[in-house]
């Protein structure tokens, strides 16, 4: 059985015009593609699809949060994700080209299934920093603080005298 029927639209007795639905994603959904940036999850996607006679709009927004490893600290984290995406299907020859937003499927094509572009917009709203400014707000804050102490502590260390005097060094042969 298809661990992504649930992920299956059924496009050929869709009628004209806007419909939509509604995804929920989580850890078991991620762990189904090998080598994910994202192990544990729990996304909500709202999808709006638009059928014309020649092509489909999708349109795509997810918010959630994704397990993490914050890179100011270690700790574990819940990084928050939110986005908005497009993606445009359109009839055509081959069957699941792509090129850049747009996708090409069959007219005999009874069903889209849209898992894929699912995982693959959860890791494109992924930060490049695993860090967020709202981590200091919450009760308990998820912090490591024994890390963030040792950062700091380097840090003021590299602010010596010493420092400055070699700088001033190079600056004056």
């Amino acid at each position: 059985m298809d661990v992504f029927v649930a992920y299956s639209i059924p496009i050929q007795g869709l009628k004209y015009g806007v419909h939509h639905f509604q995804y929920s994603v989580d850890k078991a959904f991620y762990s189904h593609f090998e080598g994910s940036p994202v192990e544990d999850g729990e996304v909500q996607f709202k999808l709006q699809l638009d059928k014309r006679s020649d092509m489909f709009l999708l349109d795509f927004e997810l918010e959630g949060s994704v397990g993490a490893d914050c890179d100011r600290c270690t700790a574990p984290i819940r990084l928050p994700v939110a986005d908005q995406r497009q993606l445009v299907v359109k009839y055509g020859d081959a069957d699941g080209e792509a090129e850049d937003e747009v996708v090409f499927i069959s007219r005999e094509a009874p069903n889209l299934n849209v898992a894929k572009y699912l995982y693959e917009f959860t890791v494109l709203a992924l930060p490049i920093i695993n860090a967020y400014e709202g981590c200091a707000l919450e009760n308990p804050p998820p912090c490591n603080f024994e890390v963030l102490k040792m950062l700091q502590q380097s840090e003021n260390q590299l602010d010596n005298p010493g420092w400055d005097a070699l700088k001033n060094f190079k600056e004056n042969p």
